[in-house]
């Protein structure tokens, strides 16, 4: 039939009433959302609303889109207008009330609408994982392992909620049948293919316990092989610039631009960089907290894009137009993440560095930015990406943070005759496994108290107790607040000794310390997560202090309580070298990561694939020497 008699067919039927005319518009909104069209959709929800403002389904068109926009202030302001409506006889429409809250950073607000959807329907497990998730947020740990464990009690195969029940139980230092539920945890990511690609962001968790490092890599790749699968049209193909004539583009994608871990350890990178040679845009979903951090991070970049409330596409798209030759990803699997921009391939070179300890699993990130501790080539079957390794340590510092002259035991609520180790690590990271150590320690070392941060209540209780019950007067555990960067750092010099944990290390506060001038001890693991303090004491010429095992760990910590001299001289060697060690030199660092950019990219420029990039020979060489000179010889 052609065009002229189709019309004339559809003019001879009756016209559709109001209603049916707004379905119609509702359903073709919905084919342009699943299209990726999500600014189309929005206007097709809003153009029936304005003839039918309580149309459920139009309604649900218009919060869907906003979201897929980032745009959840606009899209809370719906779900606030619809009040008791018929919408929220909908359990989707309130999930995503409660899923819009937890982005905007309401917890409590987000538990009370989950709690109406459980009202729905109690029979979900997406409710329950949804529960999970703010509970965390509010630290009620182990109400949220509950939560997640009645989510797997409802769909035993599904897999996040297996991983986040034992995670919370971390958090909690909860450990009652700990060794159990890792083993079923492990035995289930065997079976299947991968963690739950529904995505709950629970990946990320799997760092922190301890697992076989190819395990990592068949998660990940679940994940982000979901976000690859989403992408319907792949951006056009851009060659990169040749990296020996041209001034390459570097973007990075983050939610970390602000007062955070990551902005700080990045910031003096970013200032110390060959301006001639290397434009860099920060593309950022971060919030903005005017902090002197963030004005400094901004400051140090040629363009600084807001984010916020761009898809991923129009992101992707924003990138693209802009030119970038070497994309990189600072969040990896991590809370907020962008990896999905990635999937769309709008940067010929694409890496991930410093916020995710582990491979994301993704065909389109291109290279792992690490150095040969954390990122052995040895280790390149646990990584999808290609290996690309910096000489000393992947991990940057800003030597013009603050040094704040040091703080006392009386102010700390130490005695001044104690024996303190210390770790201020998140409680996740202290397991059943190192803690008993440090019990053995601590019974050795009569005169040694055990210095950690206070996380959360159940936690502290939870480690209490379990030093009762191996005989060590709970007493000998002390707990320290939470407290601004330059108050935390003058606390530090107060420790005798710092301990790691394992199988995920300390990153931020490894750092920490040692700038501080205090020593650390850590076990080095077989994943990215737990060789990462190795790589900053090598990077501080210290690789003494790296033990292979538990009982090395242990009997090191009990050698150095025991000798104040020795003690004494790591001390000094941190005092005395913090200006020339490689850890806390950000221009030298710049340097590196500015020649394992042009690598990257001069592969690209010539038409290569992507390939392993073992440390610049000259700079290892260089390290040798000085570990050499220092009494550390390593090997090349």
């Amino acid at each position: 039939m052609g065009r002229t008699a189709e019309a004339s067919a559809g003019s001879a039927r009756p016209r559709p009433g109001a209603a049916a005319i707004a379905a119609d518009s509702v359903a073709a909104g919905g084919a342009l959302y699943r299209l990726g069209r999500h600014a189309e959709a929005e206007r097709l929800a809003e153009a029936v609303l304005r003839q039918s403002p309580a149309d459920v389904g139009a309604t649900h068109l218009l919060t869907l889109a906003l979201m897929a926009q980032h745009r959840f202030d606009a899209a809370l302001a719906v779900f606030e207008r619809v009040g008791a409506g018929a919408a929220r006889l909908h359990l989707d429409f309130v999930l995503n009330h409660g899923a819009t809250l937890s982005h905007l950073g309401r917890p409590q607000q987000a538990l009370d609408v989950y709690l109406e959807a459980a009202a729905l329907d109690i029979t979900q497990a997406t409710v329950h994982m949804r529960l999970g998730i703010v509970l965390k947020e509010l630290k009620l740990y182990r109400e949220s392992a509950e939560s997640f464990l009645t989510a797997l009690t409802l769909e035993p195969g599904r897999i996040a909620a297996r991983l986040m029940v034992l995670h919370m139980r971390q958090f909690a230092c909860a450990w009652d049948g700990f060794e159990a539920d890792r083993q079923a945890l492990l035995a289930a990511l065997e079976r299947d293919d991968g963690l739950d690609a529904r995505g709950e962001g629970a990946v990320w968790s799997l760092a922190a316990i301890d697992h076989p490092p190819a395990l990592m890599r068949r998660a990940t790749a679940a994940v982000s092989g979901r976000l690859q699968r989403d992408v319907s049209t792949p951006l056009p193909v851009r060659r990169v610039a040749d990296p020996r004539t041209a001034r390459l583009r570097i973007g990075y994608v983050s939610a970390d631009f602000h007062n955070h871990a990551t902005a700080l350890l990045l910031v003096e990178v970013l200032e110390a960089r060959d301006r001639d040679s290397f434009e860099v845009v920060l593309y950022s979903h971060s919030p903005d907290d005017g902090s002197p951090l963030q004005q400094r991070v901004r400051a140090a970049c040629e363009r600084f894009v807001d984010a916020n409330a761009l898809s991923d596409r129009a992101l992707a798209e924003r990138i693209h137009a802009d030119g970038i030759d070497v994309l990189v990803d600072l969040k990896g699997h991590t809370f907020r993440n962008r990896l999905a921009v990635f999937a769309h391939r709008p940067a010929p070179v694409q890496a991930s560095w410093l916020g995710f300890p582990g491979t994301t699993g993704a065909e389109f990130i291109d290279y792992v930015i690490g150095d040969p501790r954390v990122t052995p080539l040895a280790h390149a079957p646990f990584y999808s990406e290609c290996i690309a390794q910096l000489p000393w340590s992947y991990q940057p510092n800003d030597s013009r943070r603050p040094r704040p002259a040091p703080s006392t035991r009386a102010r700390c609520g130490l005695p001044d005759d104690a024996l303190v180790i210390g770790c201020f690590n998140q409680s996740f990271k202290i397991g059943p496994d190192n803690f008993a150590a440090w019990l053995r320690i601590l019974q050795t070392v009569p005169r040694a108290l055990l210095w950690l941060l206070w996380d959360n209540e159940q936690a502290s209780d939870h480690l209490r107790r379990a030093a009762a019950a191996q005989g060590v007067d709970p007493a000998r555990l002390v707990f320290a607040p939470r407290l601004a960067v330059a108050d935390h750092l003058a606390r530090l010099p107060v420790a005798d000794l710092m301990v790691d944990n394992w199988p995920c290390n300390a990153h931020t506060t490894a750092s920490d310390a040692l700038w501080m001038g205090v020593p650390l001890v850590t076990r080095c693991g077989d994943t990215f997560a737990g060789r990462v303090a190795a790589s900053l004491l090598h990077a501080v010429e210290l690789p003494e202090l790296v033990c292979a095992d538990r009982a090395a760990y242990e009997a090191l910590v009990i050698a150095l309580l025991e000798d104040p001299t020795r003690l004494a001289r790591l001390r000094s060697h941190l005092d005395a070298g913090r200006s020339r060690f490689p850890l806390f030199d950000g221009r030298r660092f710049a340097g590196d990561l500015e020649r394992l950019y042009r690598r990257m990219a001069a592969r690209a420029h010539r038409g290569l694939a992507p390939a392993a990039l073992a440390a610049d020979t000259a700079a290892l060489r260089a390290a040798a020497e000085v570990l050499a000179a220092t009494g550390h010889p390593i090997g090349l």
